[in-house]
């Protein structure tokens, strides 16, 4: 059996601030495909399969002037998993199965603004201890702060599914949490006044290696099947989100206790200090004939991070998920799957104070208002029975 997909996703995040001010991020789309096999051997009892998939991913898009921009502005991430696996029939009720995950960051970057001036006050008030020559140096456009990095992990997972009759099936799988490690570099753009002369011109670049965790998860399912026409399920997944607590970044060529070192290490190690959450979900498939079957469903995932450690680049928020979808055998051997996914989230209150600046100069880091985004996913894929 081949199977081959794509997922078209559309998301329109928003931002309201508590003046009731909309900031609305860029129309995020994007195109995800999916490919796997699987092929029987030993009558039956033994399978093999390799998949590839992207289960993590993220984009998102602030304009450059608006109240989030010292947080975010863009930012993506696309992570590859290739998973060989194999099962086992041990029994006619009892399946069991194991498999390796190849986890691959092929494209990661984080981009924000940089306050210049506020940077200019503080870095002229540490070379002179003068005030009034920081309040003097607090001048500048604001530059821009962009992180790129690759890099790959393993993990594994492990699964059984139990039938005890034509009625019933339970399904559970474990999914080790995986650190990747990436490697990339920083770049600072549009640098001006005290900055420039600190960093030797208008831009920066230097190396940068973090890891980024992924989070171990234990997945469990259960299937009603009254008769030869419907299939009931229900799921519920937990996740350890804890293990990608925060991002630490590394500057191996930068000399430790320098100025340069004190402006890059700023809020670092990122906190996430992430949550352990569960997600459910509800579906049910009609089968109404040989070639036709109707397929819907419900689910729902929580957030992950508290409001001390929100990020508008990742925009965690609690979303209720509706499904609705069909299959169509319209060959012998081959499969049409069709489906559409409509993605409510939750609206966020988010506060964030800006730091203190003592020097005057002014501080419009901080934000305060609400978060929300409505998401569409139309998924479709072709599979072929050998």
């Amino acid at each position: 059996m081949v199977t081959v997909g794509l997922s078209y996703l559309n998301a329109r995040p928003e931002y309201t601030n508590d003046a009731g001010q909309v900031t609305g991020a860029g129309s995020t789309s994007a195109v995800v495909p999916n490919v796997s096999g699987a092929w029987k051997l030993m009558d039956g009892r033994l399978a093999v399969g390799l998949a590839a998939v992207m289960p993590y991913g993220l984009e998102s898009h602030w304009n450059g002037d608006s109240p989030l921009r010292y947080a975010a502005t863009d930012a993506r991430l696309r992570i590859v998993d290739v998973i060989p696996a194999v099962a086992y029939k041990v029994s006619d009720s009892l399946s069991a199965g194991a498999g390796l995950d190849y986890y691959n960051t092929i494209l990661g970057s984080l981009e924000h603004k940089i306050d210049v001036a506020g940077l200019n006050a503080n870095l002229t008030y540490k070379a002179t201890g003068n005030a009034g020559a920081a309040v003097a140096a607090g001048t500048g456009p604001d530059a821009n702060s962009r992180l790129n990095g690759k890099g790959d992990g393993w993990g594994y997972h492990l699964g059984l599914t139990y039938r005890p009759n034509e009625h019933h099936q339970i399904g559970v799988v474990y999914h080790s949490s995986v650190k990747i490690g990436l490697s990339g570099n920083v770049q600072l753009v549009g640098l001006s006044g005290t900055a420039k002369t600190v960093f030797g011109g208008n831009d920066f670049q230097t190396d940068v290696t973090a890891p980024l965790y992924l989070p171990q998860n234990i997945q469990i399912g259960y299937a009603f099947m009254p008769n030869e026409s419907w299939l009931l399920e229900a799921d519920a997944a937990w996740y350890d989100f804890y293990s990608m607590r925060q991002l630490g970044k590394v500057y191996p060529n930068v000399t430790p206790g320098s100025t340069i070192d004190a402006v890059l290490q700023n809020n670092n190690p990122q906190q996430f200090d992430g949550r352990k959450t569960i997600n459910f979900g509800l579906g049910a498939e009609y089968k109404q004939n040989d070639a036709l079957r109707w397929r819907g469903g419900f689910y729902y995932q929580a957030s992950s991070l508290p409001e001390r450690t929100f990020d508008p680049s990742f925009l965690d928020l609690p979303r209720y998920g509706l499904t609705a979808g069909t299959g169509w055998k319209f060959a012998k051997d081959f499969t049409l799957d069709g489906a559409y996914n409509a993605i409510f989230t939750h609206t966020r209150h988010i506060t964030v104070a800006g730091p203190a600046n003592p020097f005057g100069v002014a501080n419009n880091k901080g934000y305060s208002g609400s978060f929300n985004s409505f998401v569409h996913v139309l998924s479709a894929a072709v599979t072929y029975r050998l």
